[in-house]
């Protein structure tokens, strides 16, 4: 059986920044607990693991989040402590992020993190400077660009890269293995892109949001066309990943690259 990469984004069902009136912040909070057990769970029917990438002060507010992950036999890792575009803080705000979540996340789960994702696969322009800063603090790979420079899945310079799966659709590169395109996407343009890329011996690195597994969000005030793709209508992915569970094999990233602690 083929074998890929499957993460979890573990963040609140909309983000602070997404919201036009953000004293909405706390009625979508309580749902990520419930929709990432549903997602463990789902694993757990198909022996599958996968890296959860937890928001720090998600985590804080429910450490009971780290401990139902890790207990399952998961990969915990960090998704920034503040969840906001990396291009919008400076140097100083990015290594207190890179460190705090490290230091929280480690402490919940009992062992050293390894991976970091930026919120929107944003990095800042100094990229140098940016994974230097997560091999100071003990991360050896990071997940936070979206584009490589080809069609691999995992590079190595200072650490290890890791990159979401792209198709070239109607003349666009196109992320299928994520986010609003793979909600949106038909499940054989979907398996079409696991195809392509078996046939050039690369994983495909699949990622998902709890929130993509309740189709009862409650009325929100986001701009017009984020809520149309963010509309219940496109929450296909659990059906699409159940299609993909029970064909190809997905493991954590640690798993996939070897790590042993």
């Amino acid at each position: 059986m083929e074998r890929h990469i499957l993460t979890v984004d573990v963040e609140d069902n909309f983000t602070y920044e997404e919201l036009s009136d953000k004293r909405d912040w706390n009625k979508y909070e309580p749902q990520v607990v419930d929709n990432t057990y549903k997602i463990v769970s789902l694993l757990s029917k198909y022996n599958s693991t996968a890296t959860f990438f937890i928001v720090g002060h998600v985590a804080e507010r429910h450490p009971e989040l780290v401990d139902i992950i890790v207990k399952s036999g998961h990969e915990v890792a960090s998704h920034s402590y503040y969840h906001k575009p990396l291009r919008y803080l400076d140097i100083k705000e990015i290594e207190y992020d890179i460190r705090h979540s490290s230091e929280l996340l480690s402490k919940l789960a009992g062992k050293q993190i390894l991976g970091y994702r930026a919120m929107g696969y944003s990095i800042p322009e100094d990229e140098i400077s940016f994974f230097h800063l997560l091999k100071k603090y003990g991360y050896l790979y990071d997940s936070s660009k979206k584009y490589s420079r080809s069609f691999q899945t995992i590079e190595k310079s200072l650490i290890f890269h890791v990159y979401p799966s792209t198709l070239n659709f109607l003349g666009k590169k196109i992320v299928f293995s994520g986010g609003t395109y793979m909600r949106i996407l038909p499940l054989f343009i979907i398996k079409k892109g696991f195809l392509l890329y078996n046939q050039i011996n690369q994983p495909v690195m699949v990622y998902i949001h709890p929130w993509e597994f309740n189709k009862q969000q409650p009325k929100r005030n986001v701009p017009f066309f984020q809520k149309i793709l963010q509309s219940p209508i496109t929450f296909t992915t659990e059906k699409k990943l159940t299609c993909l569970l029970q064909k190809y094999k997905f493991v954590s990233i640690k798993d996939y690259l070897g790590i042993r602690l």
